[in-house]
């Protein structure tokens, strides 16, 4: 009598198919993590730079005198780091302090920053004050 014997030397087709399946869902899943997280750092590495440009115009305008701090609204723009996205603008306000617990020698400053990212518009209001005798002295 003979015996027969059979031998597998490979993979089934199906055994291909199902493989292949797995690995394009992993690799479909890994490609979309990878845009997300490229968004997330070019929306954070935006907020960063225009969070740093709101910090110097407030220095800019501390380093100063208080008697150049001239009530109303100005522009700075053009000052604005060419790498935030357009349209973008930025304006800070000098008024007279709207704080009750205060003197009269104090000004409130508000700086707002508008650029574009990923999702439409990003703005950034910020509110500083800077009194007659210096930093923080009122």
């Amino acid at each position: 009598m003979s015996k027969i014997t059979t031998q597998q030397d490979g993979f089934t087709l199906i055994e291909v198919i199902i493989t292949v399946t797995a690995a394009g869902f992993i690799l479909l899943g890994l490609g979309a993590m990878v845009t997300n997280l490229s968004i997330l750092s070019k929306r954070s590495q935006d907020l960063i730079t225009a969070t740093s440009a709101i910090e110097d115009k407030f220095e800019d305008l501390r380093s100063g005198t208080y008697l150049a701090l001239a009530d109303g609204t100005m522009d700075f723009t053009s000052e604005l780091p060419a790498i935030l996205a357009e349209p973008k603008s930025a304006t800070y306000t000098i008024a007279d302090s709207s704080l009750t617990d205060v003197s009269e020698a104090v000004k409130e400053i508000n700086i707002t920053v508008t650029y574009n990212n990923h999702n439409g518009s990003e703005t950034l209001n910020y509110t500083g004050y800077i009194g007659e005798l210096g930093v923080g002295q009122y």
